[in-house]
């Protein structure tokens, strides 16, 4: 029995069910017992759908290591001078023990969320939208969590080419071992997720509006951009697309979630704090609900008190480094001299160091009053609408340049820069890229499109370029996967 997913499975058993494993034979009967009692109505499976996404918020996934701990390092745009973060930021991927065991609690910790909502599934089909109203809500948020860290993982851990070895899809709760599957089936079976998630979702389409009412009935319909909710699904599949290289379908669901309005691009003078440590009430499309998120940040990007702290490469004043690639420069890329980016707000430059306070409730955290408001959903905002914008732009450019133009002019405009069509420059490719890289910093999402794109690494780190390859942009399996296989 493949030794992670036997493990998996039992934390499962365990942890979703609020029990403790104290004996390997009588863990299965008890977690049935217990089953038995949870899943009996709808607060019951409410109850266990909300300790799914909890358990996304974990610094493993989404709390820190698939936002910027691993990912937003691996692009460069982001320091740790530990010594696992020195290796990390070096690619050096299997020599140390920490890197090792980062890349492994994000696996073990994907699949168990995976184990949660593959549970739910199975307990649903007792069930039905008579016995359940809600049932479709329910399985439909089920496939999307499913679909989202298959994804995440995919993008982490396997090539791009569609023939080579990806991942197990796990679509069952069981401790049997699932076979690595061909990317291209990876592909499939994420897609057949989100589509069929899609068509359970549908009436979030009359739920869901801007500006977002939060008055419904069934309390679980309220507060949606907490839930992967339908708009969240096209979005997910708009990325799927895109990385897939499925340009058609990429630049539909994107212009899907544009069109709803649903889901604004925030104005500029709201950008310095629009996701810092909280969601959008604009822009986000998903995102978590975290309470504890706010210590995460505070410990690791406002606080500079360790070797372990994150901070983006900064060439400033008493700094004495001379990056390839710092963050001022970056955002400097394809701009006017006269233009004022607005999300440089997001950084805070001090004497030889810099700040990162993107996803930082520093309001919270030094006792202010936040200005738009302290009833905003505190949280990790994972999706929101001004990447679609950009998503759009690059699905487009070659067969829909004007349309491609609008949309990108749109969003940059919202942060503050000016359009290019008023300026008279052409749209390309590169200053895509560039833009995506400039808004979602800190988010995680940079790397997988340097991967997408196969493009060469200009280190910071080392002061180099690093060509292309799997080498680099294909992280090791843990080795605990491959223990007992046939």
């Amino acid at each position: 029995m493949n030794k992670i997913v036997n493990k998996i499975f039992l934390l499962s058993a365990c942890t979703l069910l609020l029990t403790a494993c104290d004996n390997f034979l009588d863990v299965r009967p008890r977690a049935e017992i217990l089953e038995r009692k949870l899943f009996v109505n709808a607060r019951g499976f409410e109850d266990a759908i909300y300790g799914v996404y909890g358990g996304l918020q974990s610094k493993e996934l989404y709390g820190m290591n698939l936002t910027w701990g691993i990912n937003e390092v691996l692009a460069q745009n982001l320091y740790c001078g530990s010594i696992s973060g020195v290796a990390l930021g070096k690619y050096n991927y299997t020599e140390d023990s920490g890197v090792r065991t980062m890349f492994k609690d994000t696996w073990t910790s994907a699949y168990q969320v995976i184990g949660y909502a593959n549970n739910i599934l199975d307990q649903l089909q007792s069930w039905n939208t008579t016995s359940l109203p809600l049932y479709n809500y329910y399985k439909g948020e089920m496939f999307a969590v499913r679909a989202m860290l298959h994804f995440d993982l995919l993008r982490l851990f396997a090539p791009t080419e569609m023939s080579s070895t990806g991942i197990p899809y796990v679509r069952e709760y069981s401790p049997t071992v699932k076979p690595f599957v061909t990317v291209e089936e990876d592909y499939r079976l994420i897609i057949a997720d989100l589509t069929e998630a899609e068509k359970l979702l549908k009436d979030d389409e009359n739920i869901i509006t801007y500006p977002h009412r939060n008055n419904n009935y069934e309390k679980f319909l309220n507060y949606r951009e907490t839930h992967l909710n339908l708009f969240a699904v096209r979005a997910l599949l708009a990325r799927v697309y895109w990385m897939k290289g499925d340009l058609v379908h990429a630049a539909q669901y994107a212009e899907q979630v544009i069109a709803s309005g649903a889901f604004p691009l925030a104005d500029e003078n709201e950008i310095k704090d629009y996701v810092a440590g909280v969601l959008s009430p604009k822009e986000t499309l998903f995102g978590i609900y975290s309470t504890s998120y706010v210590a995460t940040v505070k410990s690791y990007l406002y606080e500079h008190t360790s070797f372990f702290s994150y901070n983006p490469y900064y060439n400033g004043s008493g700094s004495g480094s001379t990056y390839l690639e710092p963050f001022t420069e970056v955002y400097k890329m394809d701009i006017n001299n006269t233009e004022q980016d607005r999300r440089l707000d997001h950084f805070k430059q001090t004497t030889g160091i810099a700040f990162l306070l993107k996803m930082v409730d520093y309001y919270t955290i030094e006792g202010q009053t936040r200005p738009n408001g302290n009833n905003l959903i505190k949280g990790i905002s994972l999706l929101h609408s001004a990447e679609l914008y950009l998503i759009a732009a690059d699905a487009l450019l070659t067969t829909q340049y004007n349309k491609a133009l609008q949309y990108y002019d749109k969003e940059v405009q919202s942060r503050g820069l000016a359009s290019l069509e008023k300026q008279g420059k052409t749209l390309t490719a590169d200053m895509i890229y560039h833009e995506y890289r400039k808004e979602m910093f800190g988010e995680g999402q940079t790397w997988y499109n340097m991967k997408r794109l196969k493009r060469d690494i200009v280190s910071n780190m080392e002061s180099r370029t690093i060509p292309a390859s799997n080498t680099v942009y294909v992280i090791p399996i843990p080795q605990e996967e491959y223990e007992y296989r046939p």
